[in-house]
């Protein structure tokens, strides 16, 4: 052991399975617990650093850095929003939808802004310390806020503006409205106002669009004095917009008759078809005559067949009764001669129980034997020669009873038949053909022996009722007592059934035009059909006169179309400037309609300059999010917070004044300009103590045309409206479940109890032929011009080959008639 050499002992021991295992085994766990050890110290450092963190800026750097990508995320839909509100409210043919639609919108991002903003202000500390708990908080937040925010800017809104204004306010909007539209059809110009319509619309345009209805509705002296001058304004607005459009309707008119003119065509080949068909009915009658005569021929052919079949089957059955019928007779007559008394009669049952039990065997009806028999005529020169020998045998006896029995009234022993018996089969056949017939007309199917001709059979009764029964099979509806020989009515019957097949193809072919009309109208009867009138009206929409023609020239259009329209909608303008105030109030017949004003007019602005405010707030503060960042990151606490407590108020003074300050002072457009005459607008609002208003208005004019074209830009880019339009109708329908357009109060709904609800025609109107209409959220089935009371309605229109469309449409006094396209 002193050399330390190993022992073999030692080595064997040390070599063994056992101690090795136990010795990796004991390796591995080592490794595990230094492993977990390690990780335990970076989870230890990791959140040592994040208290860090926490202890420097009050959150962690994961959670800020969240924060602001969210932050930059959330900047893109926000600014997309204030570009197409600006679009919307201030475009030229913008209606209620569209802005429903961007409203919607809106909404939808604000809630999320709202969110973003509460999360980033209440999660810090330990909230945030762990991704789990900080997550957990984010979702509740989100949960609560999301549909508070959705829901409670259009309660607010519809609660404490829109329901909450007057009738007068609201007629002053609808107004305010109209004149917006003049405005831009150029039927009215404000001196100083350097507002073309007819050039492209810039953001400034847009925004000035967007604040016009607003300044004119805020501004009483205005309204008062073009409220005078209503009339000719209207008059003067409806024509001016009908004929800047005059060649874009009539070219619609002008590709609409052409089509028409093709529906006509297919409408008179289609005719021309249907009296072919009439036309046919002669050469069908001699089809189906044919087809007669046949069936006769063959009916023939059958009874033939069936009648020599019936005479071989009796003659087979002849042949075999002949000689037992005439053994029969032989032996009875045995009997006759030899037997008497009982002896006698006893031969005769005998021989009839044999005779009824052969008569059995051959399956015919049951025949007494006294029918195979023959009579046979006895001559007088017979019974007088009989007579004669007789008496001559008998010694005169004969003669003496024959005497005596004519005296008695007896026949004196003279016959004037016997009965004999045949073996001849013949005889047998005949007697057999004759009972065994009824056997022969139930196999002919009713037709008796002893038809002899074609012609027998053919005017036979029962041949025309076969017969007859075959064509009602076809279709053929003939009198049941006719017979074959009547031609003239089977023509008639086969014209009928013509004429009915002719009938039901037509009714078919226009079932699937999706119109009833019948065949054969002339052009001028084709355009004034019902149909055709209700297809033109859906094609025409509010141009629509009843009726319209195709065959009008441009002068014949304007003359029959545009001046009707334009007296028309100018009346319905009229009906609402000059309707009384209380018409306006809840539950009158244009509360709708006040109300979709004021909210054209009111809440545009309003939504525009909190969205402007809101985007140039999140840019201009992201550069202090990115500093807290890199706070964060460095988990060194500022100085600056304990020395400086007045550096994040003047950073904020700073941001609002860049925000509302320095677009003031350093830019401007020609709508904002001191000389520009809407500064008399601004005034007058400064006037009525809205100062704070007339400042804002003016801002948003010199502020959004500069941030518009930026959010339209993204939007181009990334199709951000597109898709958000896509996935938007269950939202829009759970939105008005929750709060139905213009939700009116207790004291309205009241009222409105009290009151018989007005009833309106809706319309819709398609691009497409034959296209289905369905009214999704009311049970009746839609039917053109249908009567509903005002309100919200979820329209859904399909085609064969078209995607569907479903579009709410709201139901007012001045908008009955909606066109959706395919």
């Amino acid at each position: 052991m002193t050399d330390k050499k190993n022992s073999p002992f030692a080595t064997d021991l040390l070599n063994s399975a056992p101690t090795q295992i136990k010795m990796a085994a004991a390796e591995k766990e080592l490794q595990k617990v230094q492993k977990k050890q390690q990780s335990t110290a970076a989870k230890q450092q990791k959140q040592q650093k994040i208290e860090q963190q926490i202890a420097s800026v009050g959150k962690p750097f994961w959670w800020m850095m969240t924060m602001f990508i969210c932050s930059v995320i959330y900047l893109f839909p926000e600014a997309v929003f204030n570009a197409a509100l600006t679009d919307v409210a201030g475009g030229r043919n913008s209606s209620h939808d569209d802005l429903r639609a961007v409203e919607l919108f809106g909404r939808t991002i604000s809630g999320i802004g709202v969110t973003l903003l509460l999360a980033d202000m209440l999660l810090s500390g330990k909230r945030v310390a762990r991704v789990g708990r900080a997550l957990g908080y984010f979702c509740l937040i989100a949960v609560l806020v999301w549909p508070t925010v959705f829901f409670g800017q259009k309660w607010l809104v519809d609660h404490f503006i829109i329901d909450a204004s007057t009738p007068e306010e609201r007629q002053q909007a609808y107004l305010s409205q109209v004149l917006r539209s003049a405005l831009i059809e150029k039927s009215i110009q404000f001196e100083g106002i350097n507002y073309n319509p007819d050039q492209a619309h810039s953001g400034t345009e847009k925004t000035f669009l967007s604040v016009f209805g607003g300044l004119v509705y805020a501004d009483d002296k205005l309204v008062d004095d073009l409220s005078q001058k209503k009339r000719m304004i209207m008059e003067k607005f409806v024509r001016d917009k009908a004929m800047s459009r005059f060649d874009s309707h009539y070219q619609d008119y002008d590709e609409f008759r052409q089509t028409l003119r093709g529906k006509y065509q297919e409408y008179a080949d289609g005719s021309a078809k249907y009296n072919r068909a009439l036309a046919s009915a002669p050469d069908r009658s001699d089809e189906y005559w044919l087809d007669t005569q046949n069936q006769v021929k063959q009916g023939w052919e059958k009874y033939q067949k069936g009648v020599t079949a019936y005479e071989a089957r009796v003659e087979s059955r002849a042949q075999k009764i002949a000689p037992k019928i005439h053994d029969y007779f032989e032996r009875r007559n045995k009997c006759a001669d030899k037997k008497k008394g009982n002896s006698r009669n006893r031969c005769f049952e005998r021989l009839q129980d044999g005779y009824d039990r052969e008569i059995k065997k051959y399956s015919i009806p049951y025949i007494p034997p006294d029918d195979w028999l023959i009579r046979e005529e006895i001559s007088t020169s017979e019974n007088v020669g009989n007579s004669i020998i007789a008496g001559v045998m008998t010694f005169g006896l004969f003669t003496a009873m024959q005497a005596v029995d004519a005296a008695t009234g007896g026949d004196a022993g003279l016959k004037d038949h016997r009965m004999v018996y045949t073996n001849d089969v013949n005889h047998y056949k005949n007697v057999l053909m004759v009972k065994m017939e009824p056997d022969f007309i139930k196999e002919s199917g009713g037709y008796p022996l002893g038809i002899n001709s074609l012609h027998t059979f053919r005017v036979h009764e029962l041949t025309s009722l076969k017969v007859n029964k075959k064509l009602k099979q076809k279709g053929l509806s003939l009198p049941t007592a006719w017979s074959i020989t009547d031609r003239r009515t089977f023509d008639k019957a086969v014209a009928s059934k013509v004429r009915q097949q002719a009938d039901i193809e037509w009714r078919k072919n226009m079932r699937a035009k999706n119109t009833d009309m019948p065949p054969n109208l002339s052009w001028k009867a084709f355009q004034r059909h019902s149909d055709i009138q209700q297809r033109i009206a859906k094609r025409m929409g509010d141009l629509y006169v009843n009726p319209t023609l195709a065959d009008w020239n441009n002068r014949q259009f304007k003359q029959q179309i545009i001046e009707p329209n334009i007296q028309r909608k100018t009346t319905e303008y009229l009906n609402v400037l000059e309707a009384q105030k209380a018409e306006f109030a809840d539950g009158g017949i244009f509360e709708a309609t006040g109300k979709s004003a004021l909210r054209a007019t009111i809440i545009p602005p309003i939504s525009m300059s909190i969205s402007l405010a809101l985007v140039l707030l999140t840019v201009l503060k992201l550069p202090m999010k990115l500093v807290e960042l890199v706070q964060a990151k460095q988990a060194k606490p500022t100085t600056e917070k304990s020395t400086k407590p007045y550096v994040k108020p003047a950073i904020t003074m700073t941001i609002l004044a860049s925000i509302f300050v320095v677009p003031m002072s350093i830019g401007g457009n020609e709508y904002t300009m001191e000389d520009s005459a809407m500064n008399y607008f601004f005034e007058q609002m400064e006037k009525n103590d809205s100062a704070s208003i007339s400042f804002a208005l003016k801002w948003l004019l010199v502020t959004q045309p500069l941030v518009q074209p930026i959010g339209s830009t993204i939007d181009n880019t990334f199709s951000i409206t597109k898709g958000f339009n896509a996935i938007s109708e269950p939202l829009n329908q759970f939105d008005l479940a929750m709060l139905p357009e213009h939700d009116s109060s207790d004291h309205s709904a009241k009222k409105s109890t009290a009151k018989p609800t007005l009833k309106l025609p809706l319309t819709v109107n398609t691009n497409v032929d034959g296209a289905r209409v369905s009214v999704m959220n009311i049970k009746p089935r839609y039917q053109p011009g249908m009567l509903l009371p005002p309100g919200g309605y979820d329209i859904k229109v399909s085609a064969p080959g078209h995607q569907d469309v479903r579009q709410w449409v709201y139901l007012k006094a001045d908008k009955t008639q909606f066109t959706i396209k395919l």
